[in-house]
């Protein structure tokens, strides 16, 4: 696997969720991204998704990661973009993500918002999708193409078909250039 910096991310309350209720290979979504990059939440997220989500699976999930220190909650001081993102109808959750993005230095947002996805381009954000992520972190050799591959069908419910066969047609490039020793 890489041994290069830590890919560091930016979740919002949808990918979070997916990630920590789906499974693969055993274990859960969210176990297979974590042991391939940081993943940092706004506190309005783990307020979405492990406190009101609590009596969920995947609230539960999220709730005992950030007891671990697995999932890092980062407190939001600072709000670069008030102005920008006022017109537009995202959750709260969605916009102390992109808020946070402007705080600390990350990667990448992975957001499945649509709005939140279009505000935060408009940014100058670096912004995935869940699936967007999985493939990355298989390109940087930080998560075999087998999990990457895997993980993708098992989130396969939450998408539309065209994203997760968008992203099974990249992973197999991936596979691809893997296979033939190229560089990726």
């Amino acid at each position: 696997m890489h041994t290069g910096s830590m890919l560091t991310v930016v979740f919002d309350a949808g990918p979070l969720i997916t990630a920590c209720k789906f499974e693969s290979q055993g274990k859960l979504v969210v176990d297979h991204l974590l042991s391939g990059c940081r993943i940092v939440i706004a506190p309005r997220v783990e307020e979405e998704v492990a406190i009101r989500g609590a009596g969920y699976s995947d609230g539960v999930a999220a709730g005992e990661r950030i007891a671990q220190g697995s999932l890092q909650v980062m407190p939001l001081t600072e709000r670069k973009w008030v102005r920008h993102l006022a017109a537009y109808a995202v959750g709260d959750g969605e916009r102390d993500s992109i808020n946070l993005c402007g705080q600390v230095k990350v990667n990448t947002l992975v957001t499945d918002d649509y709005l939140a996805f279009v505000a935060a381009v408009r940014l100058g954000l670096e912004v995935w999708m869940l699936p967007d992520l999985v493939v990355r972190l298989a390109e940087g050799e930080r998560l075999t193409v087998e999990a990457a591959e895997a993980i993708l069908q098992a989130i396969r419910p939450r998408y539309h078909v065209g994203v997760i066969e968008h992203s099974l047609v990249h992973l197999q490039e991936v596979r691809e250039r893997v296979e033939s020793g190229g560089a990726s």
